[in-house]
């Protein structure tokens, strides 16, 4: 979803930025409503959001960055940068104390990161340009000081929200809320220690029916992958595994979702909220 200028985002990226050092700066937490030591979103927007509200959301999201060090995980370069300009303290034409990078590819990532990153939020979205973000930022998370994570997902479903959380993962969002308040929500209630997922989250991961036939985590990994036109090959470099690996992969997944082809299973895949 594309937002206004104005609007809160997690907007666009660059392929590298350069890592900046962050002065020491005070936590300011704000109150919010807690629900078993999870924070739970709520949509407290407007309809049809006004300027002063949106100036308003603005100026508490850059209060409740202030503390941090950013590191933006993105694919939109324009909305990345607008971002920054709207949520940093940051003089125009100057670098950033607080920004250690706007990338766009998930290998790009842990270079960017600092060895200490307790004073680090990632702001991520699910999918960059060389695929799902997750396992890197796994990876991320079980370094022995690792950073703060909240991702947005583009089409929220239960094995995902459930690898995200297995993995580590902080604050979760859904991308369509991104722009009503959600962020705020998020990131004050991960700079007072609680996790976060948002209401649409919630709702996602409580929803019961069969699992027999549901995509484990790495299997919707693959069919991203399987939707990019990947080869079995190909998807074997890019994970890192054998390639007859990869070929076991993608014959389970057609299998569970009772498709023909790599095609169908693409189609299968947006239409069952696997794929944005």
């Amino acid at each position: 979803m594309r937002l206004a200028p104005s609007q809160e985002h997690f907007g666009g990226g660059v392929n590298t930025a350069a890592v900046c050092r962050a002065a020491p700066l005070r936590r300011d937490d704000s109150t919010g409503q807690t629900s078993q030591g999870m924070e739970q979103g709520q949509d407290h927007s407007p309809t049809q959001p006004d300027p002063l509200w949106l100036q308003e959301q603005k100026r508490r999201l850059r209060d409740e960055l202030r503390p941090w060090r950013l590191l933006i995980c993105t694919t939109d370069l324009t909305y990345g940068l607008l971002m920054v300009a709207h949520t940093l303290d940051t003089p125009a034409g100057q670098p950033s104390q607080q920004l250690l990078g706007l990338c766009q590819r998930a290998a790009d990532v842990p270079a960017l990161l600092p060895e200490i990153a307790t004073d680090v939020l990632v702001l991520s979205q699910e999918f960059l340009q060389d695929g799902p973000a997750l396992p890197v930022l796994g990876q991320l998370l079980r370094r022995p000081s690792p950073p703060t994570v909240l991702l947005s997902l583009a089409n929220p479903h239960r094995v995902v929200i459930r690898a995200a959380l297995a993995a580590g993962v902080q604050g979760l969002i859904s991308q369509e809320k991104v722009g009503r308040g959600v962020v705020l929500q998020a990131v004050t209630s991960l700079g007072r220690g609680q996790a976060f997922l948002d209401a649409r989250c919630q709702a996602v991961l409580a929803e019961t029916g069969p699992a027999s036939l549901e995509l484990t985590a790495r299997e919707v990994e693959i069919l991203a992958l399987v939707a990019e036109g990947c080869t079995n090959r190909a998807i074997a470099e890019r994970l890192q595994i054998a390639e007859v690996t990869a070929r076991d992969h993608v014959q389970r997944i057609l299998s569970k979702l009772q498709v023909p082809d790599r095609t169908a299973a693409a189609v299968a895949g947006l239409r069952l909220g696997y794929l944005p």
